[in-house]
């Protein structure tokens, strides 16, 4: 039977009813990137994520004089909040661009086990150039002290697809990156992130997801043999309380979000089923856990960011689920125009964090917001978010 015609039986049971809240905070604003920061003309692709001391890290491409994804002048900065989103630093640079190449489409995460924040991204050729004799780079950098400085970018390619790699998974691949916003720890400490890659001989479309994970805290990576098919873009992957890997598909027809399952760790996935109420105009967008009922919470609850429209990059909003994403009844507008690629993160006093591409009009292309909410205020006061 198929999971979408369970999930319509069951939705009613699995929505709580709410007690009375007290008034949720405002929702709050802050630009941090912007055409003419630091001489660039253009700034996209957020990703955002607490670092193990509680600040948070918004990182962005800094695309110096073209949109354009790679290969152009992009390097990967980031600025740092310490007091949960009120104030930040001036840009820290991740990644700077050289003559021959440069760096973008970051996804972050935080290593539970050692408090290190590692920033994986793509470098050189770029997407639609790569083959698997000379592949788009995948890279690491990594901060030991929770943002303030980093590592030179250390290429993992080999390990993972191209010349040298010799996982049967990757024969196949000619060309992948990260899905940009958030990588995930899975919760026995296993690091682990979603790639789109092409396959040798296809034109695209169609994109393959396949997931790479790290046992030793991101020293090396593999790439798990399974992929939910010739569905997808870029992707992003949860677990859910009961060890269930849920991918959320970004969905290159338009429309609806896509969703798989894996119930192996990543051997193999469900054929994509849409999500009927988490609209997808083909756009990156995060989910995150919030809480779990095993770590002390009132209810297991993911969050989902997504422009909210079928059509068009625009109205980026956020949904919650009470039900491991099997529906999503709450889902509030955050940028009701222009908008595109967003990152989710919870903050170290319990709020939600956003980073979102707002588009202002005009020639300067998109700018980047970081918003901050409660789910008091997402679920209008019913849901104190314990």
């Amino acid at each position: 039977m198929k999971r979408t015609s369970l999930l319509s039986l069951i939705a009613l049971l699995l929505v709580p009813i709410f007690a009375p809240a007290a008034e949720p905070a405002d929702l709050q604003h802050t630009l941090l990137f912007r055409s003419g920061d630091h001489g660039s003309k253009f700034y996209r692709i957020p990703a955002l994520v607490t670092a193990a001391d509680g600040s948070v890290i918004a990182v962005a491409d800094r695309r110096n004089d073209s949109q354009g994804d790679l290969p152009n002048r992009i390097d990967l900065v980031m600025r740092r909040s310490t007091d949960n989103g009120l104030t930040w630093s001036d840009q820290i640079v991740i990644a700077q661009h050289t003559p021959d190449r440069g760096f973008g489409d970051a996804a972050l995460v935080v290593d539970r086990r050692s408090g290190d924040l590692i920033c994986i991204f793509a470098s050189g050729c770029g997407l639609w150039k790569s083959s698997a004799e000379n592949p788009l780079d995948v890279c690491i950098a990594r901060s030991r002290d929770n943002g303030l400085s980093w590592s030179e970018p250390r290429y993992i390619t080999p390990q993972i697809y191209g010349p040298g790699c010799d996982n049967p998974a990757a024969k196949p691949i000619s060309g992948l990156f990260a899905a940009s916003g958030r990588a995930l720890q899975l919760r026995d400490g296993t690091l682990a992130f979603v790639v789109a890659a092409h396959h040798t001989g296809e034109k695209w479309p169609p994109l393959y997801n396949y997931v790479c994970i790290s046992e030793d805290g991101g020293e090396n990576w593999t790439l798990l043999p399974g992929t939910p098919g010739a569905y997808g873009d870029e992707s992003k992957m949860e677990e859910l309380a009961d060890g269930t890997w849920l991918m959320s598909i970004r969905n290159p027809r338009k429309g609806y979000r896509l969703y798989a399952l894996s119930h192996d760790r990543g051997k193999s996935w469900s054929k994509p089923e849409p999500w009927r109420d988490l609209p997808d105009p083909a756009c990156d967008g995060d989910i995150l856990r919030y809480s779990l009922r095993s770590e002390g919470a009132r209810y297991n609850r993911l969050l989902h960011s997504i422009p909210a429209d079928t059509a068009a990059r625009r109205n980026v909003s956020v949904a919650l689920s009470y039900d491991e994403g099997a529906t999503w009844p709450v889902c509030r507008t955050i940028w009701g125009g222009p908008s595109a690629y967003s990152s989710l993160t919870r903050l170290a006093d319990g709020s939600i964090g956003l980073l979102s591409e707002v588009y202002p009009g005009g020639d300067g292309g998109y700018e980047i917001w970081f918003s901050r909410f409660t789910c008091e205020w997402l679920t209008d006061g019913k849901d104190d978010g314990k």
